[in-house]
């Protein structure tokens, strides 16, 4: 895959994951957990850590992203040197 097609495809999850992230934040202002024996737990969010109130699959494709993004970048100034060392 190109370093230019690699670059986008992590920009698009850094975006997606973002994006999921935010919406996960401003989520209700209570969390309403099924239990195994049919009853409903609530939870409020404001009530858990920065952590827990931020973590979900966002945050990894975020990261994920991020890496992917980051690899590419590093690919193109490489191949980038290498063509101007090869010009001098």
């Amino acid at each position: 895959m190109p370093s230019s097609l690699q670059a986008v495809f992590g920009v698009f999850l850094m975006a997606v994951g973002g994006l999921k992230t935010w919406l996960h934040i401003g989520a209700l202002p209570v969390l309403a957990l099924p239990t195994c024996n049919g009853k409903t737990l609530t939870v409020a969010p404001t009530e858990m850590s920065l952590f827990e109130q931020v973590h979900c699959w966002g945050c990894y494709a975020f990261t994920i992203g991020l890496g992917v993004f980051l690899f590419a970048f590093y690919q193109m100034m490489r191949e980038r040197r290498s063509v101007a060392a090869r010009m001098d």
